[in-house]
C-alpha cells in the first residue's frame, strides 16, 4: 500500500497542476517511474516477479501514447506517459482498474459540460483529477491487487 499511496500524492499535485495549465511535469512523470522501478526491484527480490503482469501493467499507458499521436494530442502525450510510469507501481490490475474508472468519470463530467452548454467538442479538460480519483477509488476497492 506505500507504493500506490505515494503515486496517489503525485497524481493529486499534477491534478493541481493539470487543471491550472493543462500540462504534466517531467519530475511527475519521472517520480512514478523510479516508485515503479522501485516496486519491480522489490519483487525481484521477494520472488514476486512476474514478467507477464509487468507487461500488462504498461500497456494502458502504451495505448494511451499511441491514440495521443493517432489524435495529434487530443489525448496528451504526458497522460500516457504518467499512466505508463505509474503502471507497475499499481500492478497490472490496479492500473486497468483505475484507467477505466477515469475514463468513465470523465466521460460523466464531459458529457455533463456538453449537454448544459459549458463547454464544445473541443474543450481540454485536465485528466489527472479523474486519474486520481480511479485510484482512489481503485485502492479503496481492491487492498492488494497484483
Amino acid at each position: 500500500m506505500f507504493f500506490e499511496i505515494g503515486i496517489l500524492l503525485i497524481l493529486i499535485i499534477s491534478s493541481i497542476e493539470d487543471i491550472r495549465k493543462k500540462e504534466i511535469l517531467l519530475w511527475e512523470i519521472g517520480t512514478c517511474g523510479i516508485v515503479s522501478v522501485v516496486r519491480v526491484l522489490l519483487d525481484c527480490t521477494s520472488g514476486m516477479f512476474d514478467p507477464g503482469m509487468l507487461a500488462l501493467s504498461v500497456l494502458p499507458g502504451a495505448v494511451l501514447l499511441v491514440l495521443a499521436l493517432v489524435t495529434r494530442q487530443g489525448i496528451g502525450f504526458g497522460d500516457g506517459l504518467i499512466i505508463l510510469s505509474m503502471g507497475p507501481a499499481l500492478g497490472a490490475w490496479g492500473i486497468m482498474a483505475a484507467v477505466v474508472t477515469a475514463l468513465f468519470a470523465s466521460s460523466l463530467f464531459s458529457g455533463t459540460l456538453l449537454i448544459l452548454r459549458r463547454a464544445g467538442k473541443k474543450t481540454k479538460i485536465a485528466f489527472m483529477p479523474f486519474l486520481a480519483l480511479g485510484s482512489i477509488v481503485t485502492m479503496l476497492g481492491s487492498f492488494g491487487w497484483r
